[in-house]
């Protein structure tokens, strides 16, 4: 006797196509993209200083700081514009649904009318 799985492979399906996983899943890409990137750009950075034999350590303090402001720069913009890409889709689904909302507003209002004036004519 075996236990059976509770998720079936249709409710699976069900949420793969969930408008809501869906927008759980496209939210949590540009911030992995982003983690991505900038560890890609750090660990570059590193092999770069190795290969060229450089330690940031032996800088004065102003150059350590040049330094510090130039490789972060790129970071700062990477993250600039994956903001900018982020709050974009925000305010395009935020759009989405106030839309549908109105819609459905209306389609209520439509219904009320319908109703009351049923009620009027059953009156008469």
């Amino acid at each position: 006797m075996g236990v059976s799985d509770p998720m079936t492979e249709t409710d699976a399906e069900a949420i793969l196509d969930d408008p809501f996983e869906q927008d759980r899943r496209e939210r949590r890409r540009l911030p992995i993209i982003g983690l991505w990137l900038s560890a890609i750009y750090v660990v570059g950075l590193v092999i770069y200083l190795a290969v060229q034999g450089q330690n940031p350590a032996d800088l004065r303090l102003n150059e350590l700081g040049d330094f510090l402001g130039g490789v972060s720069s790129p970071l700062a913009f990477l993250w600039l514009v994956l903001g900018f890409f982020q709050q974009s889709r925000e305010i395009r689904l935020s759009n989405k649904a106030l839309h549908l909302q109105a819609r459905e507003m209306r389609r209520s209002v439509d219904e009320h009318r319908r109703i009351a004036g049923g009620h009027e004519t059953g009156k008469v």
